[in-house]
């Protein structure tokens, strides 16, 4: 067996590390090189595309504008997550809105005795205030707004309580004459004063097939011509809110009777009766005077989506004509009939200039049901009958 040296074998492991050395320092000096000539080369690249990217500015929405002024759009795979653009399914659905036919909503006194029924326009008015008037005669303020009516009548003479309403909605007022406190009143407010006797003839003509004073009409064509001419403005009304969702009493016999005045032979008594499936929204309640259905001139049912009931002071007064007071100034007790529901609650109007409201048990606005909607004022709610 062959002998190992040290020494031999000490030079070839010097030699062998130095060859390892040696490789690794050139090694080290290639991948210097290579190191460089990719730096170089990334110079290169980036020059080349700098100069090829001439031309473009950058729109601060993020797209590339070219120099024609064309929008290259981001890919949406190259959109950032972030900034996609996504929807809920669970917002809430907005509340229902009217959709007017006229640019601003307008007041009109309807006449109610026996004489000048049927009436005409009552079935397109949104709203519909019903306040005693004389003698046991109550009278109509009927507001027109998203629907159009191409007669309105008989139009009949204004009363102070209704005109302090009018004035509290800040709307155009239009009637034939009216009660002395009534017309000055209208004075005092300053109310948008649309009077056939005295300012606004051209609004109005009269029917000779009626006998007087229950042959006086308009509509709402002739109206917006005098509120454009009088410079009284376009306004929307301000209403209760709508609601969808109504929770309060049964109405166990699905009808409500408001019984107005009686005396003697002589009664004048209200009913609205639920009818389910009328109106295709659900149901509504149609109107009745002394048991006898309520329908327009033109052979159009009365009804309503919502009424509300207002227990307002009214007194008698020996005046001639008859006329009636009516405390609108103040506060009482409201009730409101909806989807067969009975909701409690209060109005209150605290002076003539400021608008009626009618407050749930909570003290919010008292919403109503899209359609359209009645306000009985009358002195008690010992007069209503709920059937409870």
């Amino acid at each position: 067996m062959a002998s190992c040296n040290p020494i031999e074998l000490n030079k070839t492991s010097i030699q062998n590390g130095f060859l390892k050395r040696n490789m690794t320092q050139h090694e080290k000096r290639e991948d210097a090189a290579m190191k460089k000539a990719r730096t170089l080369g990334l110079i290169i690249m980036c020059l080349i595309l700098s100069l090829g990217g001439c031309g473009k500015e950058s729109d601060p929405s993020g797209k590339t504008v070219e120099n024609g002024g064309a929008v290259n759009q981001t890919s949406s795979a190259e959109t950032p997550a972030a900034e996609t653009e996504t929807s809920s399914a669970t917002e809430p659905v907005p509340v229902p809105e009217d959709d007017p036919a006229l640019p601003g909503g307008v007041l009109v006194m309807i006449d109610n005795h026996s004489k000048a029924r049927p009436q005409s326009g009552l079935d397109k008015a949104d709203v519909v205030f019903e306040i005693m008037a004389e003698g046991g005669i109550t009278r109509y303020m009927a507001l027109f707004y998203t629907q159009s009516a191409e007669k309105i009548g008989p139009v009949r003479s204004a009363r102070y309580y209704f005109v302090q309403l009018a004035k509290g909605m800040d709307l155009p007022y239009a009637h034939v004459g009216g009660s002395t406190d009534g017309l000055s009143t209208i004075s005092k407010l300053g109310v948008k004063d649309l009077n056939e006797m005295s300012n606004a003839g051209y609004c109005f003509w009269r029917d000779k097939s009626r006998k007087a004073p229950h042959n006086t009409y308009t509509s709402t064509e002739k109206l917006m011509a005098g509120i454009e001419k009088k410079g009284f403005g376009d306004k929307a009304p301000v209403l209760p809110p709508y609601g969808t969702e109504f929770i309060g009493e049964a109405l166990a016999v699905g009808e409500v009777e408001l019984d107005y005045y009686s005396s003697g032979s002589y009664s004048y008594r209200v009913t609205w009766r639920w009818e389910e499936g009328l109106g295709g929204n659900g149901g509504q309640y149609r109107r009745y005077i002394n048991d006898k259905a309520q329908s327009t001139l033109e052979e159009v049912p009365l009804v309503a989506d919502t009424i509300y009931i207002l227990a307002a002071s009214t007194t008698s007064r020996n005046t001639k004509p008859l006329t009636s007071a009516v405390d609108i100034i103040g506060e009482g007790d409201a009730l409101c009939i909806v989807d067969n529901q009975i909701l409690r609650g209060k109005w209150v109007k605290e002076t003539a200039e400021k608008p009626l409201q009618i407050l749930d048990s909570t003290g919010q606005p008292m919403k109503r049901k899209l359609g359209k909607t009645w306000v009985q004022i009358i002195d008690s709610l010992d007069d209503v009958d709920l059937g409870q």
